[in-house]
């Protein structure tokens, strides 16, 4: 079922039991990652198993529903605002540099399932394509502004550092350095913000 036709089944009279829900599946997925049935969620929500299915379909339905829940309620409108709000463009690199820094830790558990379950699920495999494009449309924005501000290094076209911001800033390698090498945030951030900058931002020679 899509998500579409799962938002179908809740009326907005229903929309109190529909969050309940959704924050329920949060915090659980949050803990423990794909370890979570709609049992649990129907425990931790409160509400029979029987209204979890009425308002999300399937384990997936809820899955994709939850992950957009989780990104209008959580930090990431904040973090995005910082970076569409910055002064100048190379200020919108560290923000977006940032935001992934900060917003990865949030949902690091919560990515694992969708990184793991859209080879099997098409649904997870479309909201996961989603989210990636996303990110890169967010990248595009601020690459754009960069070299229209005249900082974006000759080596680099829009499409190529785009890419380049997108590979650099992916899960698998925050994953790879924050939780098998042990990186803290702080780390992760100052070297990240670094490279981008040595890699995309052309200096003014003094």
């Amino acid at each position: 079922m899509t998500l579409a036709k799962a938002d179908n089944l809740s009326t907005s009279k229903d929309q109190p039991t529909r969050d309940l829900i959704l924050d329920a599946a949060a915090r659980l997925f949050t803990a423990r990652g794909g370890a979570v049935r709609l049992e649990d969620v129907a425990e931790e929500a409160g509400v029979s198993r029987q209204a979890v299915y009425l308002h999300f379909g399937s384990r997936t339905g809820l899955l994709v529903a939850m992950a957009q829940h989780m990104d209008s309620t959580g930090a990431l409108p904040d973090l995005l605002t910082r970076v569409f709000d910055a002064s100048t463009a190379t200020e919108a690199l560290d923000a977006a540099a940032a935001l992934h820094a900060e917003y990865h830790p949030m949902i690091y558990q919560v990515a694992r399932v969708f990184m793991v379950g859209r080879y099997e699920d098409e649904a997870l495999q479309a909201a996961w394509d989603e989210r990636m494009e996303s990110r890169r449309n967010l990248y595009h924005t601020v690459v754009e502004r960069l070299e229209e501000e005249g900082h974006l290094a000759s080596v680099w076209d829009i499409k190529t550092a785009t890419d380049f911001l997108f590979a650099l800033t992916s899960w698998q390698l925050w994953e790879q350095l924050v939780i098998d090498r042990g990186w803290s945030t702080e780390d992760y951030l100052n070297h990240i913000r670094t490279v981008i900058r040595q890699t995309l931002v052309f200096v003014t020679p003094v």
